[in-house]
């Protein structure tokens, strides 16, 4: 009887130790797998992500941990920007100003208009350098007498002279004396039928000085003697000449050529000083530019004294 109690003992301890042996093997085992399962998570989530995860978590830490130095470097940020736009806009009104911008329609016109007679004479050479045949000459021919009759016209329209009892008929004047006589073709009686009496008012040898609008011209048609103021009124004004002078004046046609240059010398030398005190002042003719010119070594003259 004792013997097969010690005997279900045995039996008894057997399966305890084969009890405890399978728990130990199922603890190894958990425990392998769970570190399996660690290495598979550690796989499947690299160790790179998490870095950057974590730099990009601290880095908002850091912006909402700090919000008066992100204020700080927002603002001097747009201070550089608006210090940055401010010195475009002064060197672009710098250069404004030291270049500017010319717009005017006045200058523009005439170039233009330049430009247009340029490229017509430049058409017209064209076109004589390459006429080869009769009709290509008829051509070249009757645009010059286009440009003649254009000159022309221009010339009775806007050019004014006292031609007297001499105005051809390209001038205006007309044929038929019977209902027009030819005294009405003269220039001082075109003039007064248009309205203009300052020429017939002043057409006398003694106001002879308010027939020009300069006014350093009439002061010294001015000053002259009523002598040579006559002799100047026949000469420049009636266009007389020399004998035909004499002859009204009783004289000598030497004396008048005489008197005549005597009275141009004292006018050209007056003449000449108000050219000079002019010259670098005012805008000079052409005129008078070529009255220096022609006196050039009168002025050198003058500057060593």
């Amino acid at each position: 009887m004792f013997d097969d109690d010690y005997e279900y003992e045995e039996e008894y301890e057997i399966r305890d130790d084969d009890d405890i042996d399978d728990d130990e093997d199922e603890d190894e085992n958990a425990l392998w797998d769970d570190e399996d399962s660690s290495d598979a998570e550690a796989d499947d989530s690299p160790d790179k992500p998490k870095r950057k995860r974590r730099k990009k978590d601290s880095e908002d830490v850091s912006d909402t941990g700090d919000p008066d130095e992100a204020e700080a470097e927002h603002s001097e940020q747009v201070q550089r920007q608006v210090a940055l736009e401010q010195s475009i806009i002064d060197r672009v009104e710098a250069d404004a100003e030291e270049h500017p911008i010319e717009d005017d329609a006045s200058d523009e016109e005439p170039e233009r208009k330049k430009l247009q007679r340029e490229l017509r004479a430049e058409a017209l050479a064209r076109l004589e350098d390459a006429a080869r045949t009769t009709r290509d000459f008829e051509k070249v021919i009757a645009w010059w007498d286009k440009l003649d009759a254009n000159r022309e016209r221009r010339e009775r329209h806007h050019e004014l002279s006292r031609s007297g009892d001499d105005v051809p008929l390209d001038y205006g004047a007309s044929a038929n004396e019977l209902y027009f006589p030819d005294y009405l073709n003269d220039v001082l009686e075109r003039q007064m039928r248009k309205g203009d009496f300052i020429d017939t008012i002043f057409n006398c040898p003694y106001d002879i000085h308010e027939l020009v609008t300069d006014e350093y011209l009439s002061q010294i048609l001015s000053d002259l003697d009523e002598n040579h103021k006559e002799l100047l009124f026949l000469c420049a004004v009636r266009l007389f000449s020399s004998t035909r002078i004499a002859a009204i004046r009783g004289q000598s046609d030497r004396n008048i050529r005489k008197v005549r240059a005597t009275m141009f010398k004292k006018i050209r030398k007056k003449l000449l000083a108000a050219l000079m005190d002019k010259h670098g002042k005012q805008p000079m003719t052409l005129l008078e530019k070529e009255f220096l010119a022609d006196n050039s070594e009168a002025v050198e003259t003058a500057k060593k004294k």
